[in-house]
């Protein structure tokens, strides 16, 4: 399965070395008559060195730009005033040689990056590459001087040739954007900021590394290396790009190597097409030529492991002889009398060839089809592998986040291997202004209900700081036990949940997944022989669903003491292949008033949680507002009203995007798809593991979304009397908004100030 990616461009600004000295005059004179403007709010330049927390002489050789500043001082610079400074190039120590930094990581850079990985070394003060073929010692050099603007020197040794620069800022540029200093072979990895760029960058990195430590020969490409990390980061940089490989490993005198191979026609032209764009090197010529190359070969590793005597049984029974597969070029004796494994897209004609010809005699044969066609629609997305050998493996080791259409999953391993996620329950659970959580695991996986008894007492209470399991409840009804357990486990955690309430507690109860329920009635009410409703389930589906969640509410308890206790029921209906049409999902909506609709389209572009805000909804808007009038703010509504408004115009919008690109949007238009990505990103979207954007006080709710609909309609105005949108977009307050959320609650009210007022201040001067 290829793994997707979104373009945003990496800033390099922030990632580079705080002691290197920025060399552009215009910069320089910008930092001065800011020092000029903050000296005057501060009533003089000691003051501000104070303020600023550098010595006197410093900043006065700064302000008189006798001394070219540093980059650390800049980014003091930007924290005290929000102003940020394009360096385009810097040098090491005042009497050094400057050099040019680009402004972001572009492909050029990235491919670099992988030379310097894989035959690259910074020593000491110094740019080193060795390499014996010409084609790549003048990539080198072209790089070199394209993106930093020197040339570096060549050196003839005895055994290898040599490329270096005496640059203390090219080494310490380096550096910064992930190149180890010295020897790196053991502790060598891909650059964090090329594995979360686009395809594009990743592919150039690719390309530079291969050039390398890639070698091509017979069928194979192949890369060696000593670094486990650098390993695991070439396996999810393939497998994102969607190219399948192998791996494997040896020992050499007690040290161990790591060897990635692609193989094959098909698996070597999917990486060349990614590859194709940068320069063509040498290992590039040769794997395009095989490409080419006409005649039989080795085509794919990617085989479907169907035994030859099983595919002999189908073929009989569907009554499809030789001659049929002769006649659409497929020597079936190949695979069905030699046993040789077919390809993924043999296998495809293989079955196409069989329902064509095939003469099935009973339900045994259209079943025997189905499987066959299933199979083909799985090739799409998974890749059959033997598993040799299984090991557990308790290391700690990266998990990289993503989702999988219809499933909960990450990402993790060596590998990558597919593990599971709890993330939303556990926020729930965690974070619900309850006393009491009753968690149903109905028909789960029993790895999923003992990772969730490991992963529970692990996590706090907020309010009190002890155990989470101290208020949690689990019921455990795991997919191998009787039919009949599941629904008695969801009666038994509502029957749990009443006890509590009814003692004046306020109980959350979480079933997952009510749709497995009600499977269990669908196959009970099935056996006893009772009269099927819609899609085989009973004909009281809905009352028993409506039952269920009847039971939840808030109530005044019986006797005395007087108690008041309440039970909120969340549960999760997993509706097959994310049908909404489905009964149970059907039934459940018309009975419930609040409805979260998670997207899978949302998780593939890493949005969590993935609710669908255009979709979900609540029916307890009325019931609520005067509440929220009263208690957090008097315009709630309009601020609500206002913020979905936004967003249902960028849906709009997007839709002509797609048609005829961003380009046919005037200004006007395009302030709501800016407003809304702010709405989207800095509002919606929420960290899950971030200690303080892991959960958001309504106050602080309240004021995000303000924030974000001031800057809409100052934007809007600012628009309307012809100041360019771009011109609004560079400056920093994009930046202050996205960072509102992770403001911790202490400093936040100063921060929303300070944000404020640069609002006020920029728009006042545009608007003029």
């Amino acid at each position: 399965m290829k793994i997707e990616a979104y373009d945003e461009p990496v800033e390099l600004y922030d990632l580079l070395d705080g002691s290197l000295r920025c060399c552009d005059p215009e910069t320089n004179r910008k930092v001065s008559m800011v020092l000029k403007r903050l000296a005057e709010k501060y009533g003089s330049l000691r003051l501000l060195a104070r303020v600023l927390d550098i010595s006197y002489d410093t900043l006065l050789g700064y302000y008189l730009r006798r001394n070219t500043p540093t980059l650390e001082f800049l980014r003091k610079l930007f924290k005290l005033t929000g102003e940020r400074f394009k360096v385009k190039s810097v040098k090491g120590e005042r009497r050094s040689a400057s050099i040019m930094v680009p402004e972001n990581l572009n492909p050029e850079l990235a491919e670099y990056l992988g030379l310097m990985l894989s035959d690259g070394s910074i020593m000491g003060r110094s740019v080193c590459f060795f390499n014996n073929d010409d084609a790549v010692l003048n990539r080198f050099s072209e790089l070199t001087y394209k993106l930093f603007k020197v040339k570096p020197k060549h050196i003839r040794t005895r055994t290898v040739e040599k490329l270096i620069v005496h640059s203390v800022a090219l080494a310490k540029v380096l550096e910064s954007l992930g190149v180890p200093k010295g020897r790196k072979s053991n502790i060598c990895r891909i650059p964090k900021l090329v594995m979360r760029s686009s395809d594009r960058i990743l592919a150039s990195f690719l390309c530079g590394y291969l050039a390398g430590d890639g070698s091509f020969y017979g069928y194979t490409l192949e890369i060696s290396t000593a670094s486990r990390d650098m390993c695991t980061d070439l396996a999810y940089a393939l497998t994102r790009l969607g190219v399948l490989y192998r791996l494997s490993e040896k020992k050499v005198n007690e040290k161990t190597y790591y060897r990635i191979s692609v193989e094959g026609r098909d698996e070597l032209k999917r990486l060349y097409e990614h590859l194709v764009n940068s320069y063509e090197y040498p290992y590039l010529s040769k794997v395009r030529k095989y490409i080419e190359k006409t005649g039989r070969g080795f085509n794919s590793i990617d085989v479907v492991p169907i035994d030859g005597s099983e595919l002999k049984r189908i073929a009989r029974e569907l009554r499809v002889g030789r001659k049929s597969f002769k006649v659409e070029g497929i020597h079936i004796r190949n695979y069905t009398f030699l046993n040789e494994k077919p390809s993924a897209e043999t296998f495809r004609r293989i079955v196409d060839l069989l329902t064509k010809y095939g003469r099935p005699e009973d339900d045994r044969d259209l079943e025997t089809l189905e499987r066959l066609k299933l199979i083909v629609k799985l090739l799409e997305h998974v890749y059959f592998d033997e598993i040799a050998e299984v090991k557990v493996l308790e290391v700690e080791t990266p998990v990289y986040d993503l989702s999988i259409p219809e499933t909960r999953n990450f990402v993790g391993g060596i590998g990558p291997l597919i593990l599971h996620n709890t993330i939303m329950q556990h926020q729930l659970a965690q974070w619900a202004d309850a006393d009491i959580v009753i968690y149903v695991g109905c028909g789960e996986r029993g790895n999923e209900m003992a990772e969730v008894l490991e992963r529970f007492p692990e996590l706090k209470d907020p309010r009190t700081g002890k155990p989470l399991m101290d208020r949690t409840i689990l019921v455990a009804n795991v997919s191998n036990m009787p039919i009949a357990a599941r629904e008695a486990s969801v009666y038994t955690g509502m029957t749990m949940a009443e006890y509590f309430r009814d003692m004046g507690y306020d109980v959350a109860l979480m079933a997952d997944s009510t749709s497995r329920w009600a499977e269990a009635l669908r196959e009970i009410s099935g056996r006893l022989g009772e009269m099927p409703g819609e899609e085989g389930y009973p004909a009281y589906l809905a009352s028993r669903l409506a039952e269920f969640y009847e039971r939840a509410g808030r109530v005044e308890c019986l006797g005395s003491p007087r108690r008041i206790g309440s039970i909120s029921v969340v549960g999760a209906v997993s509706p097959p292949g994310g049908d909404f049409s489905e009964p149970v999902t059907v039934n459940t909506l018309r009975i419930v008033k609040v409805f979260w609709a998670l997207d899978s389209d949302l998780a593939q572009r890493r949005h969590f949680p993935a609710i669908n805000w255009l979709r979900s909804y609540s029916l307890y808007l009325d019931d609520l507002s005067g509440w929220f009038r009263k208690r957090v703010d008097p315009e709630w509504d309009e601020l609500r009203a206002e913020a979905m408004y936004i967003l249902q115009r960028e849906e709009e919008l997007r839709e002509i995007v797609q048609l005829v690109g961003p380009d046919a949007l005037s200004d006007a238009q395009r302030v709501y798809l800016e407003i809304a990505r702010m709405i989207r990103e800095d509002f919606l979207m929420q960290h899950a593991y971030h200690p303080v954007d892991t959960y958001c006080p309504i106050e602080k709710a309240r004021e995000m979304l303000k924030a974000i609909l001031k800057m809409y309609r100052l934007t809007q105005r600012a628009v309307e009397k012809g100041v360019p949108l771009q011109k609004i977009l560079e400056t920093p307050l994009r930046t202050l908004i996205a960072r509102m959320k992770i403001q911790p609650t202490e400093t936040f009210g100063d921060y929303m100030k300070k944000l404020n007022d640069e609002m006020d201040r920029f728009f006042s001067s545009v608007l003029r």
